[in-house]
């Protein structure tokens, strides 16, 4: 694309969970295509355990996020200014901004970074030098795009994340501390995720997983935040007499190793399902308003289901027809076979064994 040098590459993501997770494979095809750059990632200061681990990054840089509305204007525009003149101090030759909102643009073109790629959006795209077209297709293979234009040609579009030794183990303390038994193949429900019309239900989830309980033997590791603790409730409430364990806000590195140890993953379409599919746990997800071709690799191991109606993908908050029949009508049997026959493309893993995405000897 260019002939000017590349030593300082900055990436703008700032949220969410799974967005963010879906940039990691860009950012292992930029340290392969500038090995002897530096590569600094821009995201919500929550995320920064995220990259701790990433071998790929060489610097976290921490945005204060929701920090900035409970300041006020004022503040804002201090902090926008601010950021633009620290930037421009990092001298920075390259600039791709996925999160592609008005603020962030002009943080690239502010600072006069060389080259500024980004979407294609209405408003925004006036502030990048390059400009990549915001296509319907798998956000992993979209962010990868920004890669292909400066002359990367490979083809890995697999998701990695990066966990400790010590996260592993502090996460199957928790988990053996609740009863959980590393012989028995593990089923991980996510009820929660994104809003409300989104989420399939969480009885419904208890229900399928109670049969597979019945036919499988397995445990059930039901995951969520503590904002979610009502949505956890529900599905307990169907898996009484039924071993289930509720893993509630665990540390980001240390969820992923619950996940990651798991025979297979239930949920809606939300940011844990990534972890999943980074450790290459089967998945089975429930779309309702979005589109799994943006969000469900193209693969027999992750699977999507939902009902079809004319309406959907909506990309909506609130159902226009005010039947939600997309996520409504999707049955509890329906789920059920799918995720039995998920349930057999993958032996039991072995709990002694660390996944490939364990970082071996770090304690930090």
């Amino acid at each position: 694309m260019t002939a000017r040098a590349i030593n300082n590459i900055m990436v703008v993501k700032l949220r969410t969970l799974g967005d963010i997770l879906a940039v990691f494979p860009l950012l292992r095809a930029l340290k392969q295509l500038y090995p002897q750059a530096r590569l600094t990632v821009v995201a919500d200061e929550i995320y920064h355990e995220l990259f701790e681990t990433n071998p790929r990054v060489d610097e976290f840089w921490g945005h204060p996020g929701s920090k900035l509305q409970k300041n006020g204007v004022r503040s804002a525009f201090k902090q926008q200014w601010d950021t633009i003149r620290n930037f421009r101090k990092r001298k920075i030759d390259l600039f791709i901004d996925l999160y592609g909102s008005l603020r962030t643009a002009l943080w690239g073109a502010g600072a006069g970074i060389p080259i500024r790629m980004g979407f294609n959006l209405r408003g925004r795209k006036y502030f990048y030098t390059h400009k990549i077209k915001a296509a319907c297709r798998y956000v992993v293979d979209l962010n990868l795009q920004f890669a292909r234009v400066l002359g990367w040609q490979g083809g890995n579009n697999a998701l990695e994340f990066f966990v400790t030794e010590r996260d592993r183990d502090q996460a199957w303390q928790y988990l053996r501390e609740r009863r959980w038994d590393p012989r028995r193949p593990s089923l991980v429900v996510s009820p929660g995720g994104g809003w409300p019309l989104k989420q399939w239900g969480a009885e419904r989830f208890g229900q399928v997983a109670r049969k597979l309980v019945r036919s499988t033997g397995c445990q059930v590791l039901i995951t969520g935040t503590p904002q979610e603790q009502p949505l956890i409730t529900a599905c307990r409430d169907t898996l009484k007499g039924v071993l289930h364990i509720p893993v509630v806000g665990l540390p980001l590195r240390q969820l992923a190793a619950v996940i990651g140890q798991s025979r297979l993953y239930l949920g809606n379409d939300s940011g844990p399902k990534y972890f999943a599919e980074a450790f290459k746990i089967p998945t089975l997800i429930c779309y309702g308003p979005t589109d799994f071709v943006n969000n469900n690799p193209n693969s027999p191991r992750h699977q999507a289901v939902f009902y079809d109606t004319p309406c959907r993908p909506c990309h909506s908050e609130k159902c226009g027809m005010s039947t939600r029949a997309c996520l409504d009508d999707l049955s509890v049997d329906e789920v059920f076979a799918r995720a039995v026959k998920l349930w057999e493309l993958q032996e039991v893993p072995d709990a002694d064994s660390p996944g490939t995405n364990t970082i071996p000897g770090q304690r930090q």
